[in-house]
């Protein structure tokens, strides 16, 4: 979690609520800071919906896209085949791992 830790009073009454630690953390990922802790409101889950949405095609864009890198430098880029791009997994699961 964040720099944040969770007293003992706060465990059980998360406990009591079904908040979990892990919903504690989302909390605070996009929640509105208030003078004394954080706060969901529906904008504040509509505005990170609209962002995953963004990052989910923004992902999708890249499906069959190669990088070719060498010492931490990206060399090229391109869009290899089906054939090509079949090729390439199939040597990295028979072993041949990049270093």
């Amino acid at each position: 979690m964040s720099s944040l830790t969770i007293t003992k009073h706060a465990a059980a009454r998360m406990a009591q609520r079904g908040i979990e630690p892990r919903d504690a953390e989302l909390i605070v990922l996009i929640g509105t800071q208030l003078y004394d802790g954080y706060v969901v409101r529906e904008k504040d889950y509509q505005e990170t919906e609209h962002r995953l949405k963004q990052l989910l095609h923004s992902f999708r864009r890249l499906v069959g896209k190669r990088l070719v890198v060498k010492d931490g430098a990206i060399v090229t880029a391109y869009h290899p085949s089906k054939r090509r791009a079949r090729r390439l997994l199939r040597h990295v699961r028979n072993g041949h791992h990049c270093e």
